[in-house]
């Protein structure tokens, strides 16, 4: 996964928890194991990043139109790269560590159709 597709990945999943307004026990022990395994190779350090892209994802959350061009925006990253289905896997098992609540589904479901249109 590149640089850019490992940052777009944790802001949606900072976006996606501040969308859902729930982070459990699961979800936390899986979510500090991917930010462990999918590695670093930027010279900003990955707690700076963190930071900020809570920030950023706190700031898409608060109104629907920022937060469909949020995920569009992150999802064209993952097809430029072509991590499409690698973000989405992490996506699905972070985010369904502890079931998939209504509001996860709705935006997996957005986001795959972005990812995969053809579908």
């Amino acid at each position: 996964m590149t640089q850019d597709s490992r940052q777009s990945l944790i802001e949606l999943l900072f976006l996606a928890l501040y969308l859902d307004d729930h982070l459990s026990i699961a979800e936390d022990e899986v979510l500090t194991n991917a930010l462990d395994s999918l590695g670093w190779e930027s010279a900003q350090p990955r707690e700076i990043f963190i930071f900020q892209g809570f920030a950023k994802a706190r700031e898409a959350a608060g109104d629907a139109i920022k937060t469909d061009e949020f995920l569009l925006s992150h999802a064209d990253v993952f097809k430029r790269d072509g991590t499409s289905a690698p973000a989405l896997t992490w996506l699905y098992k972070i985010l369904g560590a502890d079931g998939i609540s209504p509001t996860e589904e709705r935006f997996l479901q957005k986001l795959e159709k972005r990812l995969f249109p053809d579908a």
